[in-house]
């Protein structure tokens, strides 16, 4: 039986009773498409968009991984990754902070709720409880203590940036706006920018330039009266941040514009000294912290990228597969399959072979090495789409402890919710990103064209050269052309479903089963949330976001299909061991 899991990802049927919920996911993406095209939603759309999430999330049940399936990994390895995701759990709260300059008056950030504030005794309540419930020696727990540690060495680098840039800053004087058109040059070159046109935030961790993004210019009172060449250039960048904010994803947990050429040499250097730094250090530290936020939208952004997505970074490693985004969906060609696939993987271009004067095609070795590298591919548009959803899990953990002030969001779903309809175009994106060389290397002749050259460059004779390539796209299309198609498969006709199953509609049922658990939490959360809420970690979402993605990472291939489980099973039954000893202990 087909089961959504790594095993399965190609699979061309989907697991039994899946159809209502794949036509639940078609219905959400419709609507939004339909909002996307009107610029806005109507009542209608919004109220019909939470009933179809509410339905979703009935009609996963039963869809995911069996609680004992042994991709889960040993229990011994889940309880090691428990024990360090207590630990940076520890330090989550230095991830983001209250900004200490704010020109904008921001309200979101200076209300977020940390589950666990800085607090030495909190520290060690926790520390000694943990050793309890997992039976840890103190030997064993100062050995997690050290993993930690350098772990989270690149937060420290951003404390200590933050810190002297914070005091260069007030030593120029009381905060200035023209300071900050100066320190915005510095990091983007001599932008004809003017004092009322830059705000600024910093946080702990965090260089925000908010500025007031009205499409392709700025909205301030005198930007008519603006010379053109003036007006032109800032349009021009405009638009770069435009294009480059969703594209650019190399800097995470940053995203969007910055030529790291740009970077002034002395601002380096000034930051270096006060940060006691190394140059290199600073410069490849400082291009993850810096963005360019609209002002309108603001609130919309700064938790989420402050609070959502920082920790992902400098606690967890999602900044690697960030990093590999923009590599997924550029050209085939007949060396890939290792960069993806791993290194024993042979490269696609290995299965061609001289053969009596011919070139001859291995189809197997091509579909094996084809297979690998799809995987590879795949699992980083995945990382991506779950880093959002974790980071919609944070933001939704603060709308729900501040329904009066809920936050901005382009989703149709509740604010207090997770944001599955944002997700499905995330997936969606990320599908059609990581299939695209290969969908086009069958379906379009000019990239065959140019694996025919690619391959007589490698020495292949000419003769049954072209026919081994053309055979090569076919077979790749037999195989995955039905899988990697970038849409909802398998719901009713009616609802806009494809038949069948894609790699797509897999991910959509597992990561509506994981949001499906994670409402729980938050439900949980909401209603038995403390004064002091680190006293009870089961009802601590920042904890389960950075343990989910300390296990995931463990093993992600594996983990992403099993991320509803882990909840359900390996990371309840810790937190609530871990709260027991807590209450044991004060008692």
């Amino acid at each position: 039986m087909t089961r959504l899991d790594q095993e399965h990802l190609f699979s061309a049927e989907l697991p039994a009773g899946a159809g209502p919920a794949c036509a639940a996911l078609s219905r959400l993406a419709a609507l939004t498409q339909e909002k996307k095209k009107a610029g806005e939603a109507t009542s209608a759309a919004t109220t019909e968009a939470r009933a179809m999430y509410a339905e979703l999330l009935l009609r996963v049940e039963g869809l995911g991984h069996p609680d004992d399936a042994p991709s889960l990994g040993s229990s011994a390895e889940l309880r090691g990754r428990f024990v360090e995701s207590v630990l940076l759990w520890l330090e989550f709260c230095k991830t983001s902070s209250v900004p200490s300059i704010d020109s904008v008056g921001t309200r979101s950030i200076r209300v977020f709720p940390i589950d666990l504030p800085p607090d030495e005794t909190a520290s060690a309540r926790l520390k000694a409880a943990l050793m309890s419930s997992q039976g840890l020696t103190p030997a064993e727990l100062a050995a997690a203590e050290e993993r930690v540690a350098k772990l989270t060495l690149t937060l420290h680098h951003k404390l200590a940036l933050t810190s002297a840039l914070g005091r260069e800053l007030e030593a120029a004087g009381p905060p200035d706006q023209r300071g900050y058109v100066e320190l915005m040059r510095e990091f983007y070159g001599p932008l004809p920018l003017r004092p009322r046109d830059v705000d600024f935030v910093l946080t702990s961790t965090g260089i925000f330039f908010v500025l007031p993004i009205a499409g392709e210019q700025l909205d301030v009172p005198d930007w008519e009266l603006r010379p053109e060449a003036e007006r032109a250039e800032l349009s021009a960048f405009l638009k770069r941040i435009a294009r480059e904010n969703m594209t650019e994803t190399w800097r995470f947990p940053a995203f969007g514009l910055l030529d790291a050429e740009r970077l002034q040499p002395l601002l380096i250097e000034r930051l270096s000294v006060g940060a006691g730094l190394p140059r290199e250090t600073v410069q490849k530290t400082l291009i993850t912290m810096v963005s360019i936020l609209p002002k309108a939208e603001l609130d919309q952004y700064l938790v989420h990228d402050a609070w959502g997505h920082t920790w992902q970074e400098v606690l967890n490693e999602f900044e690697w597969e960030y990093a590999r985004l923009r590599s997924i969906s550029e050209p085939l060609s007949p060396g890939d399959g290792p960069i993806f696939g791993g290194p024993a993987v042979a490269a696609l271009g290995d299965a061609f072979e001289a053969l009596d004067g011919s070139t001859v095609l291995h189809e197997r070795r091509l579909l094996e090495s084809a297979e690998a590298d799809l995987r590879g591919r795949i699992q980083v548009g995945l990382s991506q789409a779950l880093s959002e959803v974790l980071a919609d899990f944070v933001e939704a953990k603060f709308s729900r402890l501040n329904p009066e002030h809920p936050l901005p969001t382009s989703s149709l779903l509740d604010p207090q919710s997770m944001k599955l309809d944002l997700t499905i175009q995330d997936v969606l994106r990320q599908a059609r990103r990581s299939s695209r060389p290969y969908r086009d290397l069958w379906s379009k002749p000019a990239e065959q064209g140019r694996w025919v050259a690619a391959l007589a460059d490698r020495g292949l004779p000419a003769p049954g050269l072209v026919a081994a390539v053309a055979r090569a796209a076919s077979a790749l299309e037999e195989r995955f052309g039905a899988a990697l198609r970038p849409v909802i498969a398998g719901g009713v006709q009616a609802q806009g479903g494809a038949p069948g199953s894609t790699v797509a509609t897999r991910a959509l049922l597992e990561l509506a089963l994981f949001c499906r658990e994670l409402e729980q939490v938050l439900d949980e959360s909401a209603a038995r949330r403390s004064s002091q809420a680190w006293t009870e970690p089961t009802y601590c979402p920042d904890l389960w976001a950075v343990s989910l993605s300390h296990m995931y990472e463990a093993d992600r291939k594996n983990r992403f299909w099993c991320l509803d489980t882990l909840v359900r099973r390996s990371l309840r039954e810790a937190c609530d061991a871990l709260g027991k000893a807590l209450e044991v202990a004060s008692a």
